[in-house]
């Protein structure tokens, strides 16, 4: 799901700017770091995935590829993910999700599609509610009346805020063919159907952590050093940090607010080591306030229930596998609080901190070897 903010702070650190005098001398996206021979080569990008992407390179003269290469892989495997995950357009020369979710057949897809839904519906079972996932790509039906109930004319929006009527005459007593194990796929055709009327796939909720992390796999095998911040809520740090003494990355938290669009203020600072990724799912970046009862509804749908659901404002979890850390980050924030430290604290590897409505916060029980205090 779309989430709090999550900004990278560069090492607290002031740079000049500079070309790379390494892979490519005649780069001109890079500055020079607080370390002697260290540049920072940043691309970002503001087309895809309705956010802003960036990839930060830690250069060294030790270093012996091609920037302008790994730049233009960045770009062209986002913008690849974009289209194949788009449920609101189709495109020349692809089937994507919104082909799958407009077929009364089963759709022929590349592999690399094929691949990103077989590893949603894998890992999508972490976490089960009445036997429901309670991260579940096969809820699109309930999410398109949400996604319509934002962008409905009817809004009216004051101070940035939208509010909007709440359509639960489209939802309450209504039945959704929302079964995961009801999407088919043919591993040896490539294929994707359903076996009920009426169903549709929504990758949205592990989309920007799966791009993370086909992109970290390519730079790993290459063995660069690099900050990668996918839609400002899903970081992954590759390699130890050349720019900073103790190697490590600095991670700000932003507090989450539903009483602005967006918030400046920091709740938490992190430093993080190399191959961990850091990913929030929150309440208050997609949301409207119901135009009658003045209640919060966000975009992290319970499917219980089929309404927003939490119990925090926000929860960010650190794991090494930035796809399977977005999907964990959505069905931890949909368990009660003491259900989800619980979880957590028997995940191995899983680290957390949930951000509570009276502005406190609660960790893991590991958590605080993270916290960074300035």
């Amino acid at each position: 799901m779309k989430k709090i903010l999550v900004s990278a702070i560069l090492g607290l650190l002031i740079m000049t700017i500079s070309g790379c005098g390494y892979g490519n001398p005649s780069e001109d996206y890079c500055v020079a770091g607080s370390v002697d021979g260290v540049y920072l080569c940043e691309r970002r990008l503001t087309s895809y995935f309705d956010t802003t992407i960036s990839l930060k390179l830690y250069n060294t003269e030790n270093d012996d590829y091609d920037i302008g290469e790994i730049f233009s892989y960045f770009e062209d495997t986002v913008a690849m993910y974009h289209r194949y995950f788009d449920k609101y357009n189709e495109y020349d020369g692809i089937n994507n999700i919104y082909t799958i979710n407009h077929s009364l057949e089963a759709v022929a897809v590349d592999q690399l599609l094929f691949d990103a839904i077989d590893f949603a519906l894998v890992n999508q079972d972490y976490i089960l509610q009445d036997n429901i996932p309670l991260f579940d790509i096969a809820l699109n039906p309930v999410l398109e009346i949400w996604h319509d109930a934002r962008e409905s004319d009817e809004c009216v929006v004051t101070d940035g805020i939208s509010y909007c009527p709440v359509p639960s005459l489209l939802i309450d007593d209504m039945s959704f063919n929302t079964d995961s194990h009801d999407i088919l796929l043919n591993e040896e055709n490539l294929t994707v159907g359903f076996a009920k009327e009426n169903m549709g796939i929504d990758l949205g909720g592990m989309a920007k952590g799966y791009v993370s992390k086909v992109i970290a796999n390519y730079l790993d095998a290459l063995g660069v050093t690099y900050l990668l911040n996918t839609g400002n809520s899903n970081v992954v740090a590759g390699g130890v940090n050349p720019n900073n003494n103790d190697g490590l990355y600095y991670i700000a938290l932003t507090t989450p607010s539903t009483y602005q669009p967006y918030s400046a203020d920091y709740f938490l600072y992190l430093r993080i080591p190399e191959n961990l990724a850091v990913v929030t799912s929150g309440n208050y970046q997609r949301f409207f306030i119901g135009i009658d009862d003045e209640v919060v509804y966000h975009h992290i749908i319970d499917p219980r229930t089929n309404y927003p659901g939490g119990y925090s404002m926000s929860v960010t979890i650190l794991y090494e596998d930035s796809a399977v850390a977005d999907i964990l980050s959505t069905a931890i924030f949909l368990l009660p609080l003491q259900e989800a430290i619980d979880f957590v604290n028997n995940f191995d590897g899983l680290e957390a901190v949930w951000y509570n409505y009276d502005g406190t916060y609660i960790t893991s029980d590991g958590f605080s070897d993270y916290i960074y205090q300035a």
